[in-house]
């Protein structure tokens, strides 16, 4: 059980992947009735459509994304362990109805352009939602 979590989400040897630290993490209530989880991936550049989606969560104060970051926003959801290898970072966490999560991940170990970023319930290793990256030069 590579880190805790099943085969069935980390498939290949533990060796092969590289961990990624979550920073200025915040986390708060959702105020819809919406339960699926989702998750939105940000860039430096990007702040005006991240801040536009904290102002609809009512969370207060400027999220920067510094350059050579990206910040991931979890809705209904919270992830715990953030692992890159090769084409896909693998997000593990559960789902968290009525709340949300948003935080800063470096880009400095990707060595691939296009990545698949999923998130998996490490309890029941069933996939929750995956979103793809296409970096955009703005």
């Amino acid at each position: 059980m590579p880190f805790g979590y099943s085969k069935k989400i980390f498939k290949y040897p533990t060796v092969q992947y590289i961990p990624l630290d979550r920073y200025k993490e915040k986390i708060g209530l959702y105020p819809t009735g919406l339960t699926n989880p989702r998750v939105y991936i940000y860039q430096a550049g990007e702040e005006k459509e991240l801040q536009k989606k904290l102002d609809f969560l009512r969370e207060k104060g400027n999220y920067h994304i510094k350059d050579g970051q990206l910040a991931i926003l979890v809705l209904n959801g919270k992830i715990n362990l953030i692992m890159y290898r090769a084409y896909e970072v693998t997000m593990v966490g559960s789902p968290n109805p009525g709340h949300f999560q948003v935080f800063n991940i470096t880009t400095e170990y990707f060595y691939k352009d296009r990545l698949i970023f999923t998130f998996y319930d490490g309890k029941t290793d069933q996939r929750i939602d995956w979103v793809r990256y296409d970096p955009v030069k703005l």
